[in-house]
């Protein structure tokens, strides 16, 4: 009976460690193991001079409401010891001006990928937890100064943000590994 309790214990922590995240990632795997899933899901990525795994193109995320994907540079990076702790898609602005020409400014493809993107999250982890007062400036106010906007959600064993800035324009949402000792 102790050794089934000590099995049954071990399994948890380990599945607890092993939380999904971005394309049923999960955070702790190896470098290979991500490669491997990534490549099965046609996500083709390389190592940069970092040691991190990176899209070698954009990833076409499809947001509900929207008539095109938004594209996306992935980026994988892990610990020290080799397992997975965070990920971070980047939007391609340039690649997103395409779709989206009737957008003029950076600052304004910026605040319609973030309203999308924050109703999609908002969908799968319920509302944020905490959001930053910049986020709900008015678009026109971003060409007289740089702005920023923070938007944070939790999962099970991560947290997500949404981060965009104006000058230079760039936004990202990030999914990172809770420590499990906190």
């Amino acid at each position: 009976m102790k050794a089934f309790t000590l099995l049954l214990a071990l399994t948890l922590v380990a599945t607890a460690g092993a939380q999904s995240t971005w394309k049923n990632l999960r955070f702790g795997q190896s470098r290979d193991d991500v490669h491997n899933a990534l490549t099965t899901q046609g996500i083709a990525v390389e190592t940069s001079q970092e040691g991190s795994l990176q899209s070698t193109s954009d990833y076409p995320l499809f947001v509900p409401g929207l008539r095109h994907p938004l594209p996306l540079h992935t980026e994988f990076r892990f610990t020290d010891s080799g397992g997975l702790m965070d990920i971070t898609l980047t939007l391609d602005l340039p690649a997103m001006r395409q779709n989206y020409n009737e957008f003029r400014t950076d600052d304004a493809l910026l605040a319609f990928a973030s309203d999308h993107l924050t109703r999609a999250l908002t969908d799968i982890y319920a509302a944020p937890v905490s959001t930053t007062s910049e986020c709900d400036a008015d678009p026109a106010t971003f060409a007289n100064k740089p702005t920023g906007c923070t938007i944070n959600w939790h999962g099970t064993g991560q947290s997500i943000a949404i981060d965009w800035l104006t000058h230079p324009a760039h936004l990202y949402i990030r999914y990172q590994m809770l420590s499990p000792d906190l």
